[in-house]
């Protein structure tokens, strides 16, 4: 065997021994550990990108897995970015993978983004990429929008101060549930990987100090092979990155729309859950199920996913407001 694990992407004339020194050193932060942002951080990771932080607050579903990198069926019920790790390890045993489950609010992205050189979009929704292009802008941290559906998907680096941001692109958030998901259009499940790839190479460019993609917006669509370059100007007026107004970093709704007519729902408290007692006290409300380190509870036609600090995903309800006032009635604390 010659050469040692990166020998084949170091002579390239783009990159050489320096370059791929710089992405060893640089720490990557995955939003997102679904089809995404699996396959960004498969793809980062041997690229030699081996400092990475994985944030997710969900469980990998049967459903999930025609679109996903790296997970296998043993993996479901598990949380994905706990599961993204051990398969990341798997790959290279001297990363460094640090793993949050949580949901990326205010107080994660104060305290993640500062402690990055890049952010990479692995999201599945937009009011959480609002607030990731705050966090990026007030810190200083390019980062990659990158979103999917159908047989298409589009892709856009930001880097404060040199082009764009994301509400120069779209200047006002929809409201919560108006877009369509892959829950309601569907997904080619090559899609993700495909979007996944791109985004891993533009951020191997904005890491060895390459930004020449500044202020371009790229869309593709993998059925009818159809490739569009569309330019985008930074707006003068741009609330985000023109006035510095970081709206979105304020502490905002407990609930967040997900992808697949979900809704989550943040507790009031930071503090921990006993997941046993609350399985012991639900026993008698409806069916409780544990999980690997999740609980499972399924009452008034809802299915609840309850982590240990406290989040709930809740399913087969529609609207936030009645998902939170079920799990203020029975999860509360």
């Amino acid at each position: 065997m010659t050469g040692g694990r990166f020998a084949r992407q170091e002579i390239l004339p783009e990159l050489g021994p320096g370059a791929q020194r710089r992405l060893g050193e640089a720490r990557v932060l995955v939003v997102g550990c679904g089809a995404l942002g699996s396959h960004t951080a498969a793809a980062l990771l041997r690229a030699g990108v081996r400092r990475l932080i994985l944030v997710d607050r969900d469980i990998l579903e049967l459903h999930n897995l025609h679109r996903v990198a790296l997970y296998t069926e043993s993996d479901v019920g598990r949380p994905k970015a706990e599961a993204l790790a051990g398969r990341l390890r798997a790959v290279d045993g001297e990363a460094e993978i640090e793993v949050h489950v949580a949901h990326f609010g205010p107080h994660e992205a104060e305290e993640l983004v500062p402690r990055v050189d890049l952010v990479v979009d692995g999201l599945d929704n937009m009011e959480s990429r609002y607030l990731l292009n705050d966090a990026c802008l007030k810190h200083g941290v390019p980062w990659i929008y990158t979103a999917v559906l159908g047989t298409a998907g589009m892709m856009m680096p930001i880097v404060p101060g040199e082009g764009p941001c994301l509400r120069c692109l779209f200047p006002s958030p929809p409201p919560p549930g108006t877009l369509p998901t892959c829950a309601t259009h569907g997904i080619l499940g090559p899609v993700p990987k495909a979007l996944g790839a791109l985004q891993a190479a533009v951020a191997v460019r904005l890491l060895v100090n390459d930004g020449g993609l500044v202020g371009r917006l790229f869309q593709f669509d993998l059925w009818g092979m159809e490739f569009r370059e569309l330019s985008v100007p930074r707006r003068g007026d741009c609330p985000a990155c023109a006035r510095g107004e970081y709206e979105f970093l304020r502490e905002g709704s407990r609930t967040v729309t997900l992808c697949g007519d979900a809704v989550h729902i943040l507790p009031r408290s930071r503090e921990p859950v006993d997941l046993g007692e609350l399985a012991r006290r639900l026993a008698g409300l409806g069916k409780v199920r544990r999980g690997q380190g999740v609980l499972f509870f399924d009452v008034d036609g809802a299915s609840f996913t309850v982590f240990p600090d406290g989040r709930a995903i809740v399913k087969g309800v529609k609207d936030p407001a009645r998902a939170q006032a079920l799990y203020d009635q029975y999860i509360a604390r």
